[in-house]
């Protein structure tokens, strides 16, 4: 098992968007489980990626590069501005270099065979692979739902799905927002739908799938859904927002 388990928060220098004014953050590059949880609830509770500004007041999100490491769960993710296929190359073949985080290269062969790994872009899709896993859902499948969701948001609202994410799971209800329109300013919509059509997709289309540790998913977001071609000729509607 990898045996590194330090979490540590780090400041950071940082622009305000609003008045250009530049201040200090604290934000934690890597994240490990165990020993790391009080910083995972920073990124759950959104306390950390979104800095204030203390000149202005104005509170706005950063685009982060972290490392998020569950060796309980065995589970990897990182979030990062560079390139998707960039990312996803460097977690193939053990070569990691992340905003001057290098992995060690024993620790990645180790992890590849057995580590549930994932690369994102945004914040809050970082956060919804966090959340995922505490909740025990599998990405994939909470994928394929808003893909999903989308075309049936889209339906109604005769306007294209910029981005959708897990806000919470909340009883017997997953919580989404989805961020409509082509371009700023955007519409953020919020849509409720039973947990069990969760385990109606699972039941579906689970056998379809490869162990999640495979390589062809290490991208899975809402272009790997599409190209999936699992919900091709499908019925948008069988996911039912409330």
């Amino acid at each position: 098992m990898p045996t590194t388990n330090i979490s540590e928060m780090i400041t950071k220098p940082t622009l305000c968007p609003a008045c250009g004014k530049k201040f200090d953050y604290a934000f934690c590059p890597e994240i490990i489980i165990p020993g790391g949880n009080k910083i995972k609830r920073k990124v759950l509770n959104r306390t950390m990626f979104f800095p204030k500004c203390p000149y202005c007041g104005e509170e706005f999100k950063i685009k982060p590069q972290c490392m998020y490491r569950d060796d309980n769960r065995r589970e990897w993710f990182i979030v990062t501005d560079q390139p998707g296929d960039e990312i996803e190359k460097m977690l193939e073949i053990g070569d990691i270099h992340v905003n001057g985080i290098d992995a060690n290269e024993d620790m990645v062969d180790f992890m590849k065979g057995l580590y549930k790994r994932r690369v994102v872009h945004d914040v809050d899709a970082f956060r919804e692979k966090i959340l995922l896993s505490d909740s025990n859902y599998d990405d994939r499948i909470i994928e394929l739902m808003k893909f999903s969701l989308s075309g049936v948001l889209e339906k109604e609202n005769h306007t294209r799905v910029y981005r959708i994410f897990l806000e919470e799971t909340s009883g017997n209800l997953l919580v989404f927002t989805a961020i409509m329109g082509s371009r700023p300013p955007f519409e953020y919509v919020s849509v409720k739908t039973p947990a069990k059509v969760y385990y109606d997709f699972k039941n579906k289309y689970l056998d379809k799938l490869d162990r999640p540790e495979a390589n062809e998913y290490i991208s899975t977001d809402q272009k790997w859904a599409a190209n999936s071609g699992l919900l091709a000729g499908t019925d948008p509607g069988f996911v039912i927002p409330i």
